[in-house]
């Protein structure tokens, strides 16, 4: 049988089979008992934090959220399957433990980018017991998903993703430019950062540049003395619209800003969209990017312009020093 759910006072109690119970609860299993439908008594919980299905439910706030005990047994598979000392796994176990990283997508839906390397890993692969090496980018996606799972706050199933996009409490424009500069507007000020040519054996593209342009604005908005609860981001970029909307890209350059992102997001509990608007249209922060600082001081006289640094340290080491 389904699992029934339903609400009532915290004061409407009623004695029933030892312990105080809802009315509502309790008037629902005296018609089972009626009727003879079996049920078992301590499964019949009720109160203002329940475990369904392996998720903490906080019905008054409504929020999902991993339990202490799921994310200890995430961390300690998660742990086991890279120490192992021949750093390769048969198939099955790379089943089994994306299996269970996908069931805590449900809680942490930002997550997802973290198993990108692990599916790719697995592509084309169908012998159970056939070997497979784990390798540096599943690695570093992995241990990612072990440093945010401890401090992940988890949905807001009420309003997670359901506001419109004149409710946003911050909004920015981003733009980049692949040699010249990063930028992005928000209240009247524009943003800018001059891009340093990367050294020589580092490779980036302008897919790249886009998204550490809105990894910044992001950034920039968590670390406010108070954080905005909904984030608009407009961007010409169609290709980082695809990737907020998907949460997935298909090179791990890319995917290692998207966990940035979303470490920022799954940490702080914030809300993230980001639209695509028309490059005619996105004229403050396309003309920062260009450094027009002239044209733009000329056609929106009324707005500062500052300096910003991207947060370097939210990406691998080898990218840090790539623009």
């Amino acid at each position: 049988m389904d699992d029934f759910f339903g609400w009532d006072l915290a004061s409407n109690l009623l004695y029933f089979r030892g312990r105080l119970r809802p009315q509502k609860q309790v008037l629902l299993l005296i018609i089972w008992e009626f009727i003879s439908c079996p049920f078992e008594d301590e499964k019949q919980d009720h109160g203002p934090m329940l475990k369904i299905i392996g998720f903490w439910v906080d019905i008054n706030k409504g929020v999902l959220s991993l339990s202490p005990s799921s994310i200890k047994d995430l961390i300690a598979r998660v742990s086991e399957f890279l120490s192992t000392e021949d750093r390769k796994h048969p198939l099955r176990s790379w089943w089994h433990l994306s299996g269970h990283l996908n069931w805590s997508l449900n809680i942490l839906p930002w997550a997802r980018p973290a198993l990108l390397a692990l599916y790719e890993k697995m592509r084309g692969e169908s012998i159970p017991q056939a070997s497979i090496p784990i390798n540096a980018t599943v690695r570093e996606s992995l241990e990612w998903y072990l440093s945010i799972l401890p401090s992940a706050i988890g949905v807001k199933f009420f309003d997670e993703g359901t506001w419109r996009d004149e409710e946003a409490d911050m909004i920015f424009w981003t733009d980049y430019s692949l040699t010249i500069a990063l930028s992005f507007v928000f209240a009247g000020h524009g943003y800018v950062y001059e891009i340093r040519p990367p050294p020589s054996t580092v490779k980036i593209d302008i897919f790249f540049l886009e998204l550490i342009a809105i990894l910044s604005a992001i950034d920039f908005a968590v670390s406010r003395p108070s954080p905005p609860k909904r984030i608009l981001i407009w961007s010409d970029s169609l290709n980082s619209v695809s990737a907020f909307d998907s949460l997935a890209t298909s090179e791990h350059i890319h995917t290692c800003v998207m966990l940035a992102v979303a470490g920022l997001i799954i940490r702080s509990g914030i809300d993230v969209r980001v639209r695509h608007i028309p490059g005619k249209e996105n004229i403050c922060a396309d003309l920062l990017s260009w450094l027009l600082l002239n044209d733009f001081h000329r056609q929106f006289p009324a707005y500062q312009i500052h300096t910003f640094e991207p947060p370097r340290n939210l990406l691998p080491v080898r990218w840090r020093e790539s623009f």
